[in-house]
């Protein structure tokens, strides 16, 4: 799989979409660092899985929150 988009509604809970999130990691290979990538709009969250570019990166999964890498 190259990408998966998810659009959530802007009150989604954190706790909430943390788990949506791992659910939809794991769509993607075991071996395979996912970057999520996050954009906030005034009605939705948009979260845009793909390969993590950084192949250095020993994290399952990380967050980009509109640019910011955390």
């Amino acid at each position: 799989m190259k990408k998966l988009i998810a659009k959530f509604d802007n009150t989604i809970r954190l706790t909430e979409f943390d788990e949506q999130i791992q659910k939809l990691v794991q769509n993607f290979p075991e071996h395979m660092s996912v970057r999520v990538k996050c954009r906030t709009s005034s009605k939705h969250v948009v979260a845009i899985l793909g390969e993590n570019p950084d192949k250095s990166s020993v994290e399952r999964w990380v967050l980009d929150i509109d640019g910011h890498e955390i």
